[in-house]
């Protein structure tokens, strides 16, 4: 079987990248009898390393273009011209990513559904991405023989939304973290010590609480902000940091709510993601809709205790590992703040539960997943 894959996300580091480079890693790390056509367009950025590493696997081809992803919207979601074949030649399947849905001669298509916040909440994106995300869905929802949704939140919401697109058509396969997050428990415990301690000279941080995630209004740092100033107003002698990362995406930013305490460090590259990950004393995450919520993994596999939202799809990630609030409320996020900070052993507890809980989660098994998907659609 010729299974072709829209890998054109990979250049711009968001979490539908991480999806898109992890599945295809471990399809083939995992698979050595089907044969991989991976396709890759960007007007101005360069065919990323990690797709060029690759080529390793005889069974791979990357077929690399420079038309901007502008132009594939508008041929592939508008026009919905110029099948996929042409571009990249014959294939079985082919699975595209969330941003354009080519037509194909032949090939049966596949996509994956991250989250459908740009029909949920459109008022929380860039009116672009809304509309280019609706002529995207529209042909996905007519020409594709299978959906997989990255979490049983996503699927409900899909059907919710397209109720003629056929449930049995529908699968649920879930993220996860990258294998170097389960492998950082597996150092010894200097080495570990080593490597957070490195972690925090660098960025100046100490006993810190990590905000990890595009600064987006779905993200909710605002009500973060709010509840970790009412916390330093009832202990004004706490010595608790807010390091917030992610790079600036849309809508109204909160670098006007920096304070000695509050810490934005933006971007982070991701060789340092680990170490700063397993630092922090838990995860703040009471993010207002999510697909899935990798961050939430990446903090559970390190074994840290996560803060997030009793909303869409987080309550399904995170089980018994952490504490969820109602992320609408500032008083409730405040609450579950004091509730971790005040307590070590509270967080030793819901630590041993996420280490439990996120090897449930794995690349190899989502890959697995996909591949039996993959078969049954020949």
């Amino acid at each position: 079987m010729i299974i072709g894959i829209d890998a054109s996300s990979i250049a711009y580091g968001t979490g539908v990248s991480n999806y898109t480079l992890n599945l295809i890693r471990h399809l083939l790390k995992n698979d050595r009898q089907n044969s991989y056509k991976i396709f890759f367009s960007s007007l101005r950025l360069p065919l990323p390393q990690d797709l060029i590493r690759l080529l390793k696997y005889k069974n791979v081809k990357i077929f690399h273009y420079r038309f901007p992803q502008t132009l594939l919207a508008f041929i592939w979601n508008r026009l919905h011209l110029f099948p996929i074949e042409l571009f990249i030649g014959n294939c079985d399947l082919f699975h595209t990513s969330d941003w354009t849905q080519p037509p194909a001669f032949k090939a049966k298509t596949l996509t994956t559904v991250h989250d459908l916040t740009p029909f949920l909440c459109p008022h929380w994106l860039n009116s672009k991405i809304v509309s280019t995300h609706h002529h995207k869905m529209y042909w996905a929802s007519k020409k594709c023989q299978h959906f997989i949704c990255v979490s049983q939140n996503t699927k409900t919401d899909l059907l919710k939304i397209f109720p003629k697109i056929n449930p049995q058509n529908c699968s649920v396969v879930y993220e996860a973290a990258e294998d170097k997050y389960g492998k950082f428990l597996k150092l010894p415990l200097d080495i570990q010590n080593k490597k957070i301690s490195a972690i925090e000279k660098q960025y100046g941080l100490k006993k810190f609480i990590l905000s990890q995630g595009t600064r987006e209004p779905r993200k909710n740092l605002i009500n973060l902000i709010s509840a970790f100033n009412l916390y330093r107003q009832k202990y004004p002698k706490s010595k608790i940091e807010l390091a917030i990362t992610g790079k600036y995406g849309w809508g109204k930013d909160i670098i006007h709510l920096k304070n000695p305490y509050i810490k934005i460090l933006g971007y982070i590259p991701e060789k340092d993601m680990v170490a700063l990950h397993a630092s922090a004393l838990f995860l703040a995450y009471p993010s207002l809709y999510e697909g899935f919520g990798l961050p939430l993994i990446k903090s559970m596999k390190v074994g840290v205790p996560v803060l997030s939202s009793t909303t869409s799809s987080m309550p399904e990630v995170v089980g018994n590992s952490g504490i969820l609030v109602n992320p609408t409320s500032v008083k409730e996020i405040y609450l579950g703040l004091h509730k971790l900070l005040s307590s070590s052993t509270l967080r030793k507890q819901l630590s041993h539960r996420a280490i439990m809980i996120s090897n449930r989660f794995s690349w190899d098994q989502t890959a697995l997943n996909t591949l039996d998907i993959y078969s049954k659609l020949r």
